[in-house]
């Protein structure tokens, strides 16, 4: 079997790749890894490292793309959720590889429950919670808003019978991350840097808006458990229309966060005060970036339910994201505490924050 992987260079993609190479299937030769990833350099780590194969390519170079997916069985896309384009040839060479071997391929995309953030800027918490029993409110989110202009074009492809089609929305995404090159997530590490920088914890506005988190690894295990669904005899996953899955297993307030991050970085000796406070809109842009109110006061609930009908035993639980925070501020000691905060610049083009650059 053929399995191609996008994003082997970030932090999910990094992790799943590790775990793909732990697989036995993947051990005895009966899986093929090949990493579609940006710069010859970090290919050439990866198979002299690593042992897989690669296609040198960013998401824009689309005929390379589509020819990449051409050779796969199953493509697990973590490179990013909100371009349409690569999608599109992804699942061209797809359509072309199911028409050869007679076999439904199988893509996973790593999607996010940004698609269904608010403007809340820490004013208000949400009733709303998203639930993926049932997908209707999922796919009534307008497919112009972030993730869902890709998230409709893979699950198009599935209802039309193209592919086998999976959409995972984790949230947040917390822990230490297992590949070769990027090991941190996005939030917590610039929460942290911001403390340090401002000397307290920061919130947005009143800080009441609500997210979810989840543990890379118990989001990398879920990509697994639909993997093995979709190869076996009998699938019971969805896909298509009711392809849409959570994984949700923490839930935290936004002040409530800048509080456990007061906390244990005081413990620690980095802070004078544990208080976390309200940051002005000037602190705002500098600690956390463009897109401060989407990623850091939004509000964002969502529900994990078919995931553990398929038997998904996520192994970090309810106070995992708090209990991370310690581990998080080590690493941004070593890498360094004056990094700029990450920014996903395509969410911020499908916000209206930034004008995309024309070509």
């Amino acid at each position: 079997m053929q399995l191609l992987l996008t994003g082997a260079s970030g932090f999910i993609g990094g992790t799943t790749l590790h775990t793909l190479l732990q697989r036995p299937n993947v051990r005895n030769g009966s899986v093929e890894i090949t990493c579609l990833i940006r710069g010859e350099d970090r290919a050439k780590q990866l198979r002299e490292q690593l042992g897989v194969k690669t296609v040198v390519a960013d998401l824009d170079d689309v005929d390379v793309v589509e020819k990449a997916a051409e050779s796969a069985d199953v493509i697990i896309h973590t490179a990013n959720a909100d371009h349409p384009k690569g999608a599109e040839a992804m699942l061209k060479g797809l359509e072309k590889r199911g028409k050869e071997t007679g076999k439904k391929p199988i893509f996973i995309h790593s999607s996010g429950t940004g698609a269904l953030t608010d403007d809340a800027r820490g004013e208000f918490a949400a009733e709303k919670v998203y639930e993926d029993i049932n997908c209707a409110d999922i796919r009534a989110i307008p497919t112009t808003y972030v993730h869902r202009g890709t998230d409709i074009v893979i699950q198009n492809a599935a209802d039309k019978g193209i592919i086998k089609g999976y959409i995972v929305m984790p949230p947040l995404i917390y822990g230490r991350g297992t590949g070769p090159f990027s090991r941190t997530s996005v939030q917590i590490p610039a929460l942290i840097r911001g403390t340090l920088k401002l000397g307290f914890a920061p919130y947005i506005g009143k800080g009441l808006g609500l997210w979810n988190a989840v543990h890379v690894q118990d989001l990398v295990d879920l990509y697994f458990i639909l993997l093995e669904d979709a190869l076996s005899e009998n699938p019971k996953a969805p896909t298509g229309a009711e392809g849409y899955y959570f994984c949700a297993t923490d839930s935290y307030q936004w002040k409530q966060l800048a509080g456990e991050v007061g906390k244990r970085l005081h413990a620690r000796g980095a802070i004078s005060s544990p208080e976390p406070k309200q940051v002005t809109e000037e602190q705002e842009l500098d600690v956390f970036g463009a897109w401060s109110g989407f990623a850091y006061a939004s509000n964002s609930r969502s529900k994990a339910g078919k995931a553990y009908q398929l038997g998904w035993k996520p192994k970090h639980h309810t106070t995992g994201l708090f209990d991370s925070i310690d581990e998080e501020y080590d690493a941004v000691i070593e890498e360094g505490k004056e990094q700029a905060p990450k920014v996903h610049f395509d969410e911020m083009y499908n916000l209206g924050i930034v004008k995309k650059p024309t070509a």
